[in-house]
């Protein structure tokens, strides 16, 4: 089945540039950057991928390595690029890649951006296969003024004509225990406004108030949804959120006890719109074939049960219809 899963074409809707980063393209961003990869280099990757306290703070330090090496153009371009590589190797014919424009000694949040966006372009020309789209990050433990900023960007490259078409959404990320999501309200609602699609970190600690007014408030994808239980549970239900499962992500960073405790199943078992992303491949150490064969195996999933989980993720995409119905067509052909 692991076999079967890997050929398949698949869509992951939830994958964080920064974060999927694998220990290989570190290491060829560090022969970029510093001219050379040493055994400093190794211990550093290694602990890349070590978890010790299993919490999602330690998680969120494992971003750091990631952005020290994509801090200059030609870094973040090749990962950019590096990244959507690996994704199409594995057979992800589309991907929804999410990132929060960064500044650093050398480029500003719009160099960033604009970048990442030349960086798709490219990847469309040397792999052919996957179609890549762009969901730009608001990072909520960094404030409004920020997110403001970064919505500001995205407007002007949506009337750019080389990026309008990468551009589909809005992610809203970043520590959830920090941050309070009623300040981002208005940027939303104005991001709905410009045409945007609203992809939002909701549910992933214990915070049942919060996750009332998020799913109150509508987004057309939910990410994680660890604990969204009781009442909310019912509404994400009566609103149809689409939700999108990490399983690798939750149980590392301990929001999830193991696989066989996972919310993927409840979801699945309620015919309520789910799919499998991988968050965070590198820093996880899974990609999508990998988690796709976890769900397979650890909830006795049936062939229709895989076919089903990856179309939700067609239907819940950003895609425009036409390439939906192109993408669509593919897992059909792959199915008979």
């Amino acid at each position: 089945m692991e076999d079967f899963i890997k050929k398949c074409p698949k869509v992951e809707l939830h994958a964080h540039l920064n974060g999927s980063l694998s220990i290989e393209t570190l290491q060829k961003l560090a022969i970029i950057k510093y001219g050379k990869s040493n055994s400093r280099f190794k211990e550093l990757c290694d602990d890349f991928r070590n978890f010790e306290d299993h919490s999602m703070s330690e998680c969120f330090q494992k971003f750091k390595f990631a952005h020290e090496l994509t801090s200059t153009l030609e870094c973040l371009r090749e990962a950019t690029l590096l990244a959507i590589k690996e994704f199409s190797e594995d057979n992800v014919v589309y991907l929804e890649l999410r990132t929060t424009p960064k500044s650093t000694e050398e480029m500003s949040k719009r160099d960033y951006l604009e970048n990442v966006l030349l960086a798709i372009k490219k990847a469309s020309e040397d792999y052919p296969n996957i179609l890549v789209k762009l969901l730009p990050s608001i990072d909520r433990s960094q404030g409004l003024d920020s997110a403001e900023e970064m919505f500001s960007l995205v407007l002007d490259f949506l009337e750019d004509d080389r990026f309008k078409d990468i551009i589909k959404g809005i992610d809203l990320s970043g520590n959830p225990t920090v941050g309070n999501f009623g300040v981002y309200k208005n940027l939303l609602v104005r991001a709905r406004e410009a045409s945007l699609k609203l992809a939002l970190h909701c549910g992933e600690v214990e915070n049942p108030s919060e996750i009332t007014e998020m799913i109150e408030f509508g987004m057309d994808r939910c990410g994680h949804g660890t604990f969204i239980s009781g009442e909310n549970f019912e509404l994400l239900k009566e609103k149809k959120i689409p939700v999108e499962c990490c399983l690798s992500s939750n149980v590392v960073c301990g929001t999830v006890k193991n696989f066989n405790e996972h919310h993927f199943k409840r979801l699945l078992d309620a015919n309520h719109p789910v799919v499998i992303c991988t968050d965070d491949l590198g820093i996880f150490n899974s990609n999508l074939s990998s988690e796709l064969t976890i769900a397979f195996n650890t909830f006795s999933l049936t062939i229709d049960d895989l076919r089903k989980v990856i179309t939700n993720a067609v239907n819940c995409s950003f895609a425009a219809e036409e390439d939906k119905s192109d993408i669509l067509k593919k897992i059909e052909a792959f199915f008979i």
